[in-house]
Parts: C-alpha cells; sequence; structure tokens
C-alpha cells in the first residue's frame, strides 16, 4: 500500500456528501475533549437558534473525533443565519499546539485554485481552453490530442503518476527531495494512456502537474504567483498558500499517518499544483462563497465553463458535482475533496442554501465527510 495520497475519488454512497469516505454512521457520544469555536459575531451568538446548532455542532465533532481516533478536526460552517464560524476538537491528550490559525494541508482542494487561475487567464486571453497540449509542453506524449480543457476536466486519458511505483520508490529512497513540475511528469510518461483523450474520464493528478507548467509557459510567472494573482486576491485570502512555491507564514496543524507525525515527511513539491496547498479553515471556506457564491473569483462566463460537467463523472473544470438528495435539504453541492499524507479534506458550498460547509481531519485515514455530516445535520435540526 503506498503511503502517500493527492488523489479524491469522485463516488456517491448513501449519505455520503462527497468521495474518499465511508459510509456514514451517527455520531456516538464520548467522553468530550477541548472544543474551540470561532463565533460569526455578536448577533450569532445571542441568536437561539445559532447557538443551538453550536452547541449540535460541539457535541457532534468531539463525539466523531473520539470515533475516529484522530488527533485533531475541523468543521468551518457558513449559514446566512449565523454567518460564518469555525468549530475545531483536538484530543485532549495531545501535546500538539494547534490554533484557528494553524494551517492545514488541503491536498486536492488545490485543484479548485488552479481550475480558477487556468479559467481567469482564458478570459484574459492569456490561453485557451482548447488549446493542445503541444503548445505548451510538447514533448509530453500525446500532447497534439489533448486540450486545456481536458486536463481540467480529467478527460485527457494521463497516466496519473502517484499511482506508479517509480513515484512510491522515489518517495521512499528519497523522501526530502525537492521536485520540479518536469520532474514530477517523468513518473507519468513512461505509462501508456488509460484512453484516448476526451473519450472517457479518469481522476489523474497528472492533468494539474501539466496545467501547473501550462500556466507557467503562458504567463511566463511561477504557478505560485498566477495563483496569488488570480485566485487568492480575488478572493482576499491572506492564509492560503501554495506550499513550496512561496514562503508560507504560519504553523501547521500536525497531521497523522498510523500515529506518526507525517506533516513535512515529504517535501510539498511532490504534489506541487496536484495537491500541496495549505489553508486556514476560515480562508478556504470564504474561497467557496468567493468561488461559488459571488462573482469575485470567476466571470458569470468563466464559472458557467467550470460548471460544464462531463457526464457519468459528476467532475467539471477542477469541481466535482453532488446531487440534491445526499444533502440533507441544501440542493446540489460544488466543492472537492482533498487526501494527502497525514490530512482528509472536504470544502463544498451548497447554492440553494448559501451554505458553506469545509471540514479537514488531520489523519490519512479520517473520514472529513463525517465531520460535514455532523454540520448539515445540526443546520437541518437533526
Amino acid at each position: 500500500m503506498r503511503s502517500i495520497l493527492f488523489a479524491c475519488g469522485v463516488s456517491l454512497v448513501s449519505l455520503s456528501l462527497f468521495a474518499c469516505s465511508a459510509t456514514v454512521a451517527a455520531p456516538q457520544s464520548n467522553d468530550a475533549g477541548p472544543i474551540v469555536v470561532a463565533d460569526g459575531g455578536a448577533d450569532a451568538a445571542l441568536d437561539p437558534a445559532c447557538e443551538a446548532e453550536a452547541t449540535a455542532i460541539r457535541e457532534g465533532l468531539e463525539a466523531e473525533r473520539a470515533k475516529q481516533k484522530v488527533q485533531h478536526a475541523v468543521v468551518a460552517l457558513e449559514t446566512v443565519r449565523c454567518k460564518a464560524r469555525v468549530f475545531r476538537a483536538d484530543d485532549p491528550t495531545s501535546q500538539d499546539t494547534v490554533t484557528d490559525d494553524s494551517l492545514w494541508r488541503i491536498g486536492s482542494v488545490t485543484k479548485t485554485f488552479v481550475a480558477a487561475t487556468v479559467l481567469n487567464l482564458a478570459a484574459a486571453g492569456k490561453l485557451g481552453l482548447e488549446d493542445t497540449l503541444d503548445k505548451y509542453v510538447p514533448t509530453y506524449p500525446n500532447a497534439p490530442k489533448i486540450t486545456v480543457r481536458q486536463l481540467l476536466n480529467h478527460t485527457s486519458g494521463t497516466f496519473n503518476y502517484t499511482n506508479g511505483d517509480e513515484f512510491a520508490a522515489a518517495l521512499a529512497a528519497n523522501p526530502k527531495k525537492v521536485y520540479s513540475g518536469t520532474d514530477l511528469l517523468a513518473f507519468a510518461a513512461g505509462h501508456p494512456p488509460a484512453f484516448e483523450p476526451g473519450t472517457s474520464w479518469d481522476y489523474s493528478n497528472t492533468n494539474y502537474v501539466l496545467l501547473g507548467l501550462v500556466v507557467e509557459k503562458a504567463t511566463g510567472s511561477s504557478i505560485g504567483k498566477m495563483i496569488r494573482e488570480h485566485a487568492l486576491q480575488k478572493a482576499g485570502l491572506g492564509r492560503t498558500f501554495l506550499a513550496g512555491e512561496e514562503p508560507v507564514t504560519g504553523a501547521m496543524v500536525p497531521g497523522y499517518q498510523a500515529k506518526k507525525d507525517v506533516t513535512n515527511i515529504y517535501d510539498p513539491s511532490v504534489a506541487w499544483a496536484a495537491g500541496a496547498m495549505v489553508a486556514t479553515p476560515a480562508d478556504l471556506l470564504a474561497w467557496l462563497h468567493a468561488l461559488y457564491g459571488s462573482e469575485a473569483v470567476l466571470s458569470a462566463a468563466s464559472t458557467k465553463e467550470m460548471l460544464t460537467f462531463v457526464p457519468r463523472s459528476d467532475y467539471g473544470l477542477g469541481v466535482s458535482f453532488v446531487g440534491a438528495s445526499t444533502t440533507l435539504g441544501n440542493g446540489r453541492g460544488l466543492g472537492h475533496g482533498g487526501s494527502i499524507f497525514g490530512y482528509q479534506t472536504q470544502a463544498f458550498w451548497f447554492d440553494d442554501t448559501k451554505v458553506g460547509v469545509v471540514a479537514i481531519v488531520s489523519d490519512t485515514k479520517g473520514d472529513p465527510n463525517a465531520f460535514s455530516l455532523v454540520a448539515l445535520r445540526a443546520i437541518a435540526g437533526q
């Protein structure tokens, strides 16, 4: 079994908000550990309905954390009535220093930032969604047949480099090695395509490594700088970073795998544009609202492009779609999940109810879906 992940499958199970999760059971009662809540202001604190929600989330969050036997878990929730709030549960025996300003690795939620950056560059005429890859990375196999759009929506057929034995062996041999995007492509280029471009769908981290290189070729700037300019600054985010590409200001919440701290076991460049970003839960929640609930990041035309979903995949341009039947009355969900060594993340926006939910667990085996459901059940009064 490989020790590193930064992908997230796109399948649903009963009462499961997003993939990378198992069937959800109701939270069980456990002894409460420390709970930290950042409230949405005085109005929320004085509103009995908001306080009842907060109480339910506090109790459910700690119960689920204890059930999963994880060190740290956080839920960030935005509702129209109660605004944005962050709830955190930490193991009472933990010696870790964790605050609301601590950063969490968000894995493949990184792809939402890369996609928004590409869409804004396309709108500005710096590149085209129908451009073929040979314009930017001419030596990659099948480059003349692969479009930027196909990279964004995973219909390119590229082999997923994180699935290869070569990648696993390289990590084991030198976990602290710093990789370039071109280095990462070498792990995939020797494998045959999964299918001819445009004929099927398969989630591949290689697509977003290629997009990082496309952006850099099209702009002459680093992908980190372009994400900051075309995504983070538009959303007003100051606590979100592409690790390895720019200085990261702030302490990380420790991430665990088999009870071992793996927060910094690998250099972040192993995930690069496919999954190296870190953020505070509050920033990630604000990103959901800015990207899916407003035109702060994308124009209406670019949003329409983003929400063009591949049939039978529920995946658009860097965004996953969750049907209303699984969201406890909140309607369609838009967002992404992320898995990376030591962390599991889920981030979704529900436009019908203007609700945003972020759930992050500091353990490779953690189930963020269960924590998302704690929040959704609380606002549904269940």
